[in-house]
């Protein structure tokens, strides 16, 4: 029988780190503003100890999960350390494999663009995060709320998030395996990469035992790389250009709902005229109507 508990339990025990079954979060007064711990339902199997000079904690944390009109909590594993002695700024990097439904209503963060000038070693490593990553400068759900309130709301400067943007950073995030990794307060946390080929289905994201070590690796080695970073000249023909369109998130938003009743109406209409009764054909047209409702937004948008 799988038991997490278990296997995290002698973990911790084999490399000397306290254990904590039942906990109320993180013990870093700091780090409970993060959304992960702030958003959470609920912790278990908490871990504290050292890794590589760091000081850590890991801990698996329940989510409440929103899909369509659905609803379900997951658990996650997450990795907090401080960030000590970097100079980072605020900021959210989302695995672009996890984040379709956001794709769907055009919140796409910061995009690095390059000059032309640009040799093709540094194009290949901002293509390569463009394509695996989304970055919020300040925090995903701080640049949504800055940029609905503030029309034309400007990217930030490159100079603000030059630590993000350094070659030698590009380098390691185009082959390292992370979910959500999210900078706040002075404190790094990172949650367990998908692994699951479906994500759409509601699924615990968790680390047991070993495998814990694989997280604590990769946040070891980001904030090693970060750290270097700091020596490492800036990409010159580099900037950054804000994504993010609220007139689309409010359009896709109106259009997926429109689509979703124009759908299920259809459906419910040809019960009546064909002879067969295909239930099915009800929440098919209605799914299908919403997944062209960032279609129907589109057109709405122009005459907005």
């Amino acid at each position: 029988m799988n038991n997490p508990q278990r296997k995290n339990l002698t973990w911790a025990q084999e490399n000397g780190y306290e254990f904590h079954a039942e906990t109320e979060g993180v013990i870093s007064e700091g780090a409970r503003g993060l959304d992960i711990f702030r958003k959470a339902e609920s912790f278990r199997d908490h871990v504290l100890g050292i890794h590589r000079n760091r000081p850590f904690e890991i801990l698996d944390v329940q989510v409440e999960v929103i899909r369509a009109e659905e609803w379900g909590n997951i658990w996650k594993t997450v990795v907090l350390i401080p960030t000590a002695g970097l100079d980072l700024p605020d900021f959210d990097l989302l695995p672009r494999r996890e984040t379709g439904g956001m794709s769907f209503l055009g919140i796409k963060g910061l995009d690095l663009k390059l000059a032309p000038t640009a040799s093709e070693d540094e194009r290949q490593l901002v293509d390569a995060f463009n394509k695996n990553y989304r970055l919020f400068g300040g925090g995903a759900f701080e640049a949504m709320e800055t940029s609905i309130k503030s029309a034309g709301h400007p990217a930030p400067s490159l100079a603000d998030m030059a630590p993000i943007c350094k070659p030698g950073v590009l380098r390691f995030l185009s082959t390292a395996s992370t979910g959500f990794i999210e900078v706040q307060n002075g404190y790094l946390a990172i949650r367990a990469p998908e692994t699951r080929i479906i994500t759409g289905a509601f699924s615990d994201v968790i680390l047991q035992g070993r495998e814990r070590e694989s997280l604590l690796t990769v946040a070891n080695d980001l904030l090693d790389v970060l750290a270097n970073a700091a020596r490492e000249a800036p990409l010159r023909v580099l900037r950054l250009e804000n994504t993010f369109n609220p007139r689309q998130l409010l359009s896709s938003i109106i259009g997926g709902v429109i689509g979703f009743c124009l759908g299920g109406f259809t459906g419910i209409l040809l019960l009546f005229l064909l002879k067969e009764k295909h239930l099915f054909l009800i929440p098919v047209l209605a799914l299908g109507g919403a997944f062209l409702g960032r279609f129907i937004g589109n057109a709405l948008l122009r005459f907005m």
